[in-house]
């Protein structure tokens, strides 16, 4: 904002005269009843910055389409935002009605109660309170809106980012063009990511049929309504900036929310309407990814080419700081499940992949592996014909060394079938493929995390063990699997830890088993290779 803009401002503020608080409905500038008002908008309010609120009725109040109404709703904010939205308001020439709540009930309560006061319009949209709309942002809309076949629920368009002083980003054209890949999508895919952004137009009769929005998505509740809309009709993209984003405002739902928190809410929403839609699977493939860029495409691809195709597909993003959200986000396949969570360890994050689990099994892959295409069918194929006291079936795997780029063909690791959970500690391996029975995984409440108050690396093989405690495992005499080594491999990085861990893992088994054992680990080129069990 130049200081020119921000002194006028300032002169404004000091003109207006706040109106008198009250409980309810607090004041009203209604429509006379001689208008057409098509377009109901609604502004919810928390806390905010009264110069931002300004920005934001000021925008409204240059809409070139006169014909709506507004409804601003105060949801239990503070006094010094109360007081800025009844001074800000009084430039307002439009119709409008300030809803006035002492209690916060959250954003979606928020929308949910203005649309009430809009049951005349027959379009519907809401702006956020530090947001700024172009001139032309409802004339666009609607036009697109009046325009567009009869059976189209939403449109919806670009929109420029500004920072905290209102400067505009300068992203270049490259952020540009990303943002118009990301947005323009067929909408089935908004079970995939939320691409609708914040300038949107839906129809009344969409709004009604889909319940309007749940608080039960706190963090969420546009993601959550768009996926309930796109069963009622179509979704048109307008690749015009309409609306100007503010990045970085400090009472901004983005900026004090941790980005992981809204993928996750985000996700968990599109999986409750995948059940609701009897979308269930019979197995999910979780992935676990950390700066693979590299590598995340062939593995997601292995995973899209099985022979098998009713799986999902959710795939973890462990903090990476290259371009591996990117590339998962390119896929375009409806099975896809994407969540970008911060840098953890991969038992935490598997944790989480559990929660958008629908099916009867789950298969775990490492995000620079691969698997054949017919490794689901086989393993299902098996699972399936098997009790229900396997827990867990595993087959053969092929390493693969990465030099220069290139890959080199290593050895193939054999499953070993033990008789018991003896000699399945003694054997030393955690084999792969993986594929689990939900139901065991559920039983043992999901992967154990830390171990002597670190993070669990040697997560694996104590999963292994845990399943045997409980559950017969099987093995398949087919090599599915494909291990890229490489020099990021965590056996590589961090393999002090890694074998102190086995240590205390082996060690506390053997104590929780009756301690009829007592371990000998023998040792090469600083590795853990062998271990003896002694009776004691």
């Amino acid at each position: 904002m130049s200081l020119k803009k921000f002194k006028w401002y300032n002169r404004l503020y000091s003109r207006l005269q706040p109106k008198q608080v009250t409980e309810e409905i607090a004041s009203t500038r209604l429509d006379d009843g001689q208008h057409n008002n098509r377009v109901g908008v609604v502004l919810p309010v928390y806390n905010q910055e009264r110069s931002y609120l300004l920005e934001c009725i000021q925008s409204i109040e240059n809409q070139t389409y006169r014909d709506f109404k507004l409804v601003i709703v105060i949801d239990g904010a503070n006094d010094e935002t109360v007081k800025a939205v009844y001074e800000v308001s009084g430039i307002l020439t439009c119709p409008y009605t300030i809803i006035h709540r002492t209690e916060n009930k959250g954003i979606a309560y928020s929308l949910n109660e203005g649309y009430e006061h809009l049951l005349d319009c027959s379009y519907l949209t809401w702006v956020s309170s530090d947001n700024r709309q172009k001139p032309n942002f409802l004339e666009r809309l609607v036009a697109t809106m009046t325009s567009a076949p009869s059976n189209t629920v939403l449109v919806y368009s670009m929109y420029q980012p500004i920072d905290e002083h209102g400067q505009s980003h300068s992203f270049g054209q490259e952020w540009y063009t990303a943002l118009f890949n990301m947005m323009n999508r067929p909408k089935e895919e908004i079970m995939l990511a939320c691409f609708v952004g914040a300038s949107f137009l839906f129809t009344r009769e969409a709004f009604e049929k889909a319940g309007g929005y749940d608080s039960k998505y706190p963090l969420v509740h546009d993601h959550e309504f768009w996926i309930k809309l796109m069963p009622l009709g179509e979704f048109k993209f307008i690749p015009e900036l309409l609306m100007e984003y503010r990045l970085n405002g400090k009472h901004s739902l983005t900026t004090i929310t941790p980005s992981e928190e809204l993928y996750i809410q985000s996700m968990a929403a599109s999986v409750e309407h995948r059940r609701k839609n009897l979308d269930i699977p019979k197995v999910t493939v979780i992935i676990t990814a950390h700066n693979h860029e590299n590598y995340i495409k062939d593995c997601i691809q292995s995973v899209l080419n099985q022979t098998y195709s009713n799986f999902h597909l959710v795939v973890l993003d462990i903090g990476s700081t290259d371009s591996t959200l990117e590339k998962i986000y390119s896929v375009h396949d409806l099975r896809l499940i994407p969540v970008h969570l911060h840098k953890r360890h991969k038992a935490k994050a598997l944790n989480i992949g559990l929660r958008y689990v629908l099916g009867e099994y789950v298969l775990e892959l490492d995000g620079d592996d691969w698997i054949d295409p017919n490794t689901l069918e086989i393993m299902i194929n098996e699972m399936d014909n098997l009790p229900s006291k396997v827990g867990m079936a595993f087959a053969n795997r092929k390493v693969w060394f990465e030099e220069n780029g290139q890959l080199i063909e290593g050895p193939e690791y054999k499953g070993i079938p033990s008789s018991n959970k003896y000699e399945v500690l003694q054997n030393f391996q955690t084999h792969a493929p993986r594929m689990y029975r939900l139901s065991a995984l559920k039983q043992l409440k999901g992967w154990v995390t830390s171990i002597d108050g670190e993070p669990l690396l040697a997560d694996d093989f104590l999963m292994f063990l845990r399943i045997v405690e409980q559950f017969d495992i099987h093995w398949i005499d087919q090599t599915l699997y494909h291990q890229r080594r490489h020099t990021n491999n965590i056996t590589l990085i961090d393999k002090e830890r890694l074998n102190r861990q086995f240590r205390v893992v082996v060690n506390e088994t053997l104590k929780r088993w009756g301690n009829e054992y007592e371990a000998h680990f023998e040792e090469a080129e600083g590795y853990i290779t062998t271990i003896n069990l002694i009776p004691r």
